[in-house]
């Protein structure tokens, strides 16, 4: 099975960080990274859990053309609920925004320790990285890919303490001191955005400071690079 790239990335740091036999990818869709997983003998057995019936029988049926029924199950089910009662050593949640994740690992905060995560929010991740640091959740690695003109970054993180700064959780605690092309791809359209905007409000307006404040810190984090 061919992934696109962005779940081709995620593939790679399962198998880098990989923690246990089992893993249930959350929001599986067409169940494509779970059943690329278990396929390329990278885990053992995986979930792929779906909130809708359209999209899981999606993957029943990729899973039924890979011949993999006993090791990718399928789960119907909110969030991480269709796994609370499974043994599970890792699990992915990808391709939806940061609140949603957010919420998602807030319904089951006691038992998160329990798990390695790989995280891919496509919107909000500032949001996402904030939650992580307030839940005692350390990020060990991240990746940033570009995938159909989108960039998108992945978060790979388990229980333990650590701090992050407001810049850290904007960045990415580890993009900020890669600073790949990507990163720069990522920014410098995001800091020339914010100076437009900034030249069409009155120094009066109550975004003005705010919108400061973010062209500055986005031109300190790129003028290190």
């Amino acid at each position: 099975m061919k992934l696109s790239k962005r779940l081709d990335a995620i593939l790679k740091l399962v198998e880098k960080y990989k923690h246990g036999e089992v893993l249930a990818d959350i929001g599986s869709d067409h169940g494509y990274l779970p059943i690329s997983l278990v396929d390329r003998n990278i885990m053992s057995k995986a979930y792929a859990c779906d909130i809708a019936e359209g999209p899981l029988n999606s993957s029943k049926e990729n899973i039924q053309n890979y011949h993999l029924e006993n090791k990718v199950i399928p789960l119907l089910g909110s969030g991480m609920n269709p796994i609370i009662d499974k043994k599970v050593d890792m699990i992915t949640i990808s391709g939806m925004g940061g609140h949603l994740i957010c919420g998602i690992l807030n319904e089951h905060k006691d038992i998160l320790k329990n798990y390695r995560f790989i995280l891919q929010s496509n919107t909000k991740i500032d949001i996402l990285r904030h939650f992580l640091n307030d839940i005692d959740f350390k990020i060990i690695d991240e990746d940033i890919v570009e995938d159909v003109n989108h960039i998108y970054e992945i978060i790979v993180c388990e229980y333990g303490k650590e701090s992050l700064s407001n810049e850290d959780c904007l960045f990415g605690p580890i993009l900020r001191k890669r600073k790949g092309d990507l990163f720069i791809k990522k920014w410098q359209p995001m800091l020339d955005t914010q100076k437009k905007i900034l030249s069409s409000l009155d120094e009066e307006h109550p975004k003005y400071k705010e919108v400061l404040s973010l062209i500055k810190t986005i031109e300190g984090e790129l003028n290190e690079s």
